[in-house]
């Protein structure tokens, strides 16, 4: 099943490793095809930057999977 990764699952997951948002998106990435569009990376980028800084090459990492 292919699977649309809300931004604010992305986000929540990166701040917050342990959080549920973290543990959903591992689930979908172990068991499904993870999907993100172009304004989804983008927007969690800026969010990123204005917000939690630090997370961004971790954000990186992740998009690059």
């Amino acid at each position: 099943m292919r699977v649309l990764v809300d931004t604010n699952i992305l986000f929540s997951a990166l701040v917050f490793p342990r959080s549920r948002p973290a543990q959903d998106l591992l689930h979908v990435a172990d068991n499904h095809e993870m999907v993100l569009c172009d304004r989804n990376i983008t927007e969690l980028r800026d969010i990123l930057g204005r917000k939690a800084p630090k997370f961004l090459p971790d954000a990186e990492v992740l998009l690059a999977e």
